[in-house]
């Protein structure tokens, strides 16, 4: 019978960004085909049965409509000190130094096999020991913990080397990695739909330069689970839409949710949009109706480096599209992932990540529904010994593509299946 999810904590105190099994020469554990490049062998401490707290927050911005560095706290019972940077009798001293590995699964057996569900991967930027101080308490160390996006935003550039006028969005990711040294191995990038400019050679961090190509692609630029930078064009986001979902909902016969939160306001109201490229002539949109019932609402994104002004305007009508319109929320969900008799529900809070589509029922007064089709844009988990709650931050797609043969986004009804660029 399906139990509960079994939470997993390593620590990785080799140097390097790397997350995947090390490639040494002549090291019969690190086989050709399992192993990646590397230059020291992993040195990996499993902490998970001294765990006490985890949260991990990993997503975007809704404010913000960007990505944000995922983070996590990791809260250990540590009696010995042994995780306390100053304890020179730790085994561990003179290791435990800031920046390195950590990993947070779950493992999970659903009655086919147990299967492990990587939940963050990052590096420890802090350890806050604290001592025990009555028969009750116990000492613990707190690790805060943040992903690559950390690593990308410490690096500051100005050229980029390999960069031309005409590249992909995709193969400008790519020379932007390389100037941190990213893992090869840790990158999950789309070729990319838009042409973009020479690199405008200024001097920024490297995190903004590559979130000014996924703001110029309109695409999505992240860490996942697994620590691998992801980049997806336009196409795959618009793909995504038409993926089949995870259905939600409250009747019992989906999947079961425990908490839901709706809005109806006007936060996400664009009806003045303006999209400059970099060197080009703004590009604005304005949707008259929307205006006269709710007053100007303005947007803009400025020096993005797609080639042509025509496709800046391309991007303005499409965010206009998605935006000009007040629409009733569902802006997350809550699960209950210790619940044993729910397996699909455990697998679904355990799999899922950003842009996995889910479509979420709620019965409302009078026997109405609300039904929703939505991306997961965060994730957050909760997690001591005795519970678990995961929530997904949702928002609807941004791009509506017209997809051929699909029910739902090959409809061209206003709503959904718009015309893309």
């Amino acid at each position: 019978m399906p139990g509960t999810p079994t939470l997993g904590v390593t620590i990785d105190f080799a140097n390097g960004p790397a997350f995947g099994n090390p490639l040494l020469l002549d090291d019969p554990s690190t086989p050709l085909g399992t192993g990646i490049l590397a230059d020291a062998p992993a040195d990996v401490v499993d902490v998970s049965d001294i765990a006490l707290r985890v949260s991990i927050r990993r997503g975007r911005n809704r404010v913000l409509n960007s990505f944000e560095a995922g983070t996590a706290t990791v809260v250990l019972e540590d009696e010995n000190g042994d995780y306390n940077p100053q304890n020179d009798s730790s085994p561990y001293y003179g290791k435990l130094l800031p920046l390195r590995k950590i990993r947070i699964f779950a493992d999970y057996d659903d009655g086919g096999g147990s299967d492990r569900y990587y939940l963050f991967s990052g590096y420890i930027t802090s350890f806050d020991n604290t001592f025990r101080l009555g028969n009750d308490e116990v000492a613990t160390v707190t690790f805060q913990c943040v992903d690559a996006f950390r690593l990308l935003q410490n690096v500051q550039i100005t050229t980029v080397a390999g960069s031309s006028a005409g590249q992909t969005t995709g193969a400008r990711i790519e020379n932007l990695l390389d100037l941190a040294s990213f893992p090869v191995s840790q990158r999950l990038i789309d070729v990319g739909d838009t042409l973009v400019q020479v690199d405008p050679g200024t001097s920024r961090s490297l995190l903004g330069a590559c979130q000014n190509i996924e703001q110029t692609e309109l695409g999505g630029f992240f860490i996942d689970d697994e620590g691998n930078a992801v980049f997806l064009s336009r196409s795959t986001v618009s793909l995504k839409a038409d993926e089949t979902p995870l259905l939600f909902n409250d009747a019992g016969t989906d999947i079961s949710y425990q908490a839901i939160d709706f809005a109806y306001d006007d936060t996400q109201i664009f009806n003045d949009i303006t999209v400059t490229r970099l060197g080009g002539t703004a590009q604005n949109v304005q949707s008259t109706s929307s205006i006269e019932t709710f007053f100007i609402h303005s947007g803009s994104r400025s020096d993005l480096l797609m080639q042509t002004d025509a496709e800046a305007l391309d991007q303005a009508s499409m965010l206009l599209n998605a935006r000009e319109n007040a629409l009733l929320r569902i802006d997350s969900i809550g699960l209950n992932l210790m619940d044993s008799t729910a397996s699909n529900r455990i697998v679904a809070g355990l799999e899922s990540d950003l842009f996995t589509l889910i479509n979420v029922t709620k019965t409302g007064q009078a026997s109405s529904t609300f039904d929703l089709e939505l991306f997961v844009q965060g994730i957050q988990h909760d997690i001591t010994p005795n519970t678990w709650t995961t929530r997904f931050l949702t928002a609807e797609p941004i791009i509506q593509a017209f997809i051929l043969d699909s029910q739902i986004q090959g409809v061209l009804d206003g709503t959904v299946g718009v015309l893309s660029y």
